[in-house]
Parts: structure tokens; C-alpha cells; sequence
């Protein structure tokens, strides 16, 4: 049987008006609105006596709060970028399991959008934007803006072009590394499941969940950290 080829960019299924819709993109936009579909109905109303979706929704969300707050360290901060962070982890890491579906890379309307640049570009310069949405809010514009262009003198200047340098580059890093990992796991697993049938690849299956829960935990906890970072009031 001959292995299908690997495409590193998304493919087109369709056109709305001219624009293209990836594979990548619509598995997106099913993931995003079953996920909004399935907790809004499962927590819409809330029982003293919770059923076992109500169970395990807040057992999840629970535990999420308790990991910010261990990063943020102060809880009026972790309110308020728990609603991000969550979704964040909890939407990637849906994504990233659809790699082990069965037809990965066979059918093209399979595909985790995380292995899409695309995706993992618009997610992490979407949520860094958050971020600075954030600092504005906690620093104020004028002070928020002094991190990158402070002209008191060359060396504060140029330490705020490096500033700003690092800003973009961790929009990058966040992108990159989530997309290559996805990818790469992909890849991983359509050329043992066609080398080897059966049994072989369930320890590949198990590796690419872990690796998957890992991302979605490391883009999440990275928001986290540099939510706090632009959120914290320093001297010069």
C-alpha cells in the first residue's frame, strides 16, 4: 500500500465567497462550537447533586484555576486570565487528539488544525494580543508603551527595540513549536500505521495524547507567564 503524501500546508476543501476553507480551519471552527455547545448545555443548569458531565467539567476547571494560581500567584490575576488560559488548553489539546484519529493523513478532511502554521500563528498572536490588552488595562497605555520606546537616553532605547524584538519573537516560538511538534507526531503516525497494522502503533498513539496534553499545557502556561510578566508594574 502506498503511503499518501505529506502536505505541510493545509489544503483546501471549498470557497465561501472567494475565501478558501482548509481542512485545518473548518476542523477548528467544529471543535470551537462543539466545545461552546457541549459545556454550555452540560453546565447551563447547575445541580446540587452534579451529574458526572457536571462532575468532570468542574473537576477540570478546578484543577486549571489551582494550576494558574500556582503561576500568577495572586488570584485577582488568575481570575482574570483563567478564561483565556482554559480555553486555550482545553481547545488545543481537542485539537491535538484528532491526530490519533483513525485515517489521519488518508483522508484530507482529517487533520489536527495544530499542525497547521496558520493556526498556531493566528492562536498565539491572537492571545499575546489578549495579553497586551491586559497590560494596557493593569500599566496604562503611556506606561505599557514606555517598555518599548523610551527615549530618556540610547541605552533605554535600545534596550526597549530589544523589548519589543522579544515580543514578536515569542509569537513565533509559541507558533513554531507547537506546529512542529503536531506535525511531526502526524507524520510519526501515518508511517507506522502503514508499516505496521495492529498492535505496533498503540505505543505511538499513547506517546502523540501525552505529547498533545504537553503542548496544550505549555502554550497555555506560557500565556500565563507572560501575562504576568506584562502585567507587573517595574522600576527602571
Amino acid at each position: 500500500m502506498e503511503i499518501p503524501e505529506i502536505s505541510i500546508p493545509a489544503e483546501k476543501i471549498f470557497e465561501v465567497l472567494g475565501f478558501p476553507i482548509t481542512n485545518t480551519f473548518l476542523l477548528a471552527l467544529i471543535i470551537g462550537f462543539s466545545l461552546f455547545t457541549l459545556f454550555f448545555l452540560g453546565l447551563r443548569k447547575k445541580k446540587v447533586i452534579p451529574g458526572s458531565f457536571q462532575n468532570f467539567a468542574e473537576w477540570v476547571l478546578e484543577t486549571l484555576l489551582n494550576y494558574i494560581d500556582g503561576i500568577a500567584v495572586d488570584r485577582k490575576k488568575t481570575l482574570e486570565i483563567f478564561p483565556l488560559a482554559s480555553v486555550l488548553f482545553i481547545f488545543i489539546f481537542s485539537a491535538n487528539l484528532l491526530e490519533i484519529l483513525p485515517g489521519i493523513g488518508v483522508f484530507h478532511f482529517l487533520r489536527s488544525p495544530s499542525s497547521d502554521l496558520n493556526f498556531t500563528f493566528a492562536l498565539a498572536a491572537a492571545s499575546m494580543f489578549i495579553v497586551h490588552i491586559y497590560a494596557v488595562k493593569h500599566l496604562g497605555i503611556l506606561n505599557h508603551l514606555k517598555k518599548f520606546l523610551n527615549f530618556k537616553n540610547p541605552i533605554f532605547f535600545f534596550v526597549g527595540i530589544l523589548e519589543g524584538l522579544s515580543e514578536l519573537t515569542r509569537v513565533f516560538s509559541l507558533a513554531i513549536r507547537l506546529f512542529g511538534n503536531l506535525l511531526a507526531g502526524e507524520v510519526l503516525l501515518l508511517i507506522t500505521s502503514f508499516l505496521f497494522a495492529y498492535i505496533l502503533p498503540l505505543p505511538f498513539l499513547l506517546l502523540e495524547i501525552f505529547i498533545g496534553f504537553i503542548q496544550a499545557l505549555i502554550f497555555s502556561s506560557l500565556i500565563i507567564i507572560f501575562y504576568v510578566v506584562n502585567t507587573h508594574a517595574s522600576e527602571e
